[in-house]
């Protein structure tokens, strides 16, 4: 009961910090393949998602590309939400969906993070990573561009990054930047974290970078930490919580990136084996160091 009453303060005491975002119009879209060896036991089974590098003149907002309408490509190459008829979803992830959204801004050397936790939206302003890159005289051809090859090091990994002038975007997939003209593709030296252009397309829905209608609550990383543990402790009654008085009652749903998913008692026995495996899954994560 008490992580519910944090969660419901942390809504209240933050709901005035929520701000407008003045978002730029996206002008172009990248899909990329991501691969992640997160279990260095288990090299062959990697975590891979679609994710999607939406950009602007000056920002980008990087999303899971699931579900998102899309024009035909010009070239080739969120918070969790269920819809149950009169019945509100408390939905876990599992290993292979990204539950955050990130959100470049190279000229204020920003990096903002949202989730959702529920029905309630997070953001953490952060600093975008500010990476040593060298860039080298040799270049590749990806999909219809010339790429150029720059080396750099981030978080406890060295890596290779493919970026095109003839895109002058400053911004590139996950937490990559500072380039110039847009990356697409990087990786690092042991082929254990990977960024691989799909697909390049122009934005005809005139979507923005925008944070989306329901402004998010910003908060401190560890304000997030904690609201987070509080929810995953019991999401059924977090996000009943979150719900007005008479709301249907929630349910409990788990899905992952593999395509497994239950609800109610299924989906508890799901969430419970993936905690257990979870221990043992995990011991290669993204970040091996702190920036």
């Amino acid at each position: 009961m008490k992580s519910i009453l944090f969660v419901l303060l942390l809504s209240i005491l933050s709901f005035n910090q929520a701000f407008a975002q003045e978002a730029e119009q996206v002008v172009l879209n990248v899909i990329y393949k991501t691969v992640h060896v997160n279990d260095t036991n288990h090299r062959d089974r990697p975590l891979v998602e679609d994710m999607l590098l939406m950009l602007g003149q000056t920002s980008s907002k990087y999303i899971r590309a699931a579900n998102k309408p899309r024009p035909e490509p010009v070239n080739t190459g969120g918070g969790p939400t269920v819809v149950a008829v009169g019945r509100p979803m408390a939905v876990v992830n599992g290993p292979g969906i990204t539950e955050i959204e990130l959100y470049q801004y190279p000229g204020a050397k920003k990096l903002d993070v949202t989730a959702s936790l529920g029905m309630q939206r997070y953001l953490m302003e952060g600093k975008l990573p500010q990476i040593d890159w060298k860039v080298k005289d040799e270049t590749r051809q990806i999909d219809a561009y010339t790429c150029q090859k720059a080396t750099g090091y981030y978080a406890g990994r060295n890596y290779t990054a493919w970026f095109t002038s003839e895109l002058p975007f400053q911004c590139g997939p996950w937490k990559f930047s500072g380039l110039p003209g847009l990356i697409l593709e990087v990786e690092d030296d042991k082929k254990e974290v990977q960024f691989l252009v799909k697909e390049i397309y122009k934005d005809s829905l005139g979507t923005d970078l925008g944070y989306g209608r329901k402004k998010p609550i910003k908060v401190s990383e560890a304000a997030f930490a904690k609201a987070k543990d509080a929810f995953y402790e019991n999401p059924v009654a977090s996000m009943q919580a979150q719900l007005p008085p008479g709301s249907p009652t929630v349910k409990l749903a788990y899905r992952d990136g593999s395509g497994t998913s239950g609800t109610g008692e299924e989906a508890a026995q799901l969430i419970e084996k993936n905690k257990k495996e979870a221990k043992l899954r995990n011991n290669n994560p993204i970040e091996l160091k702190k920036r």
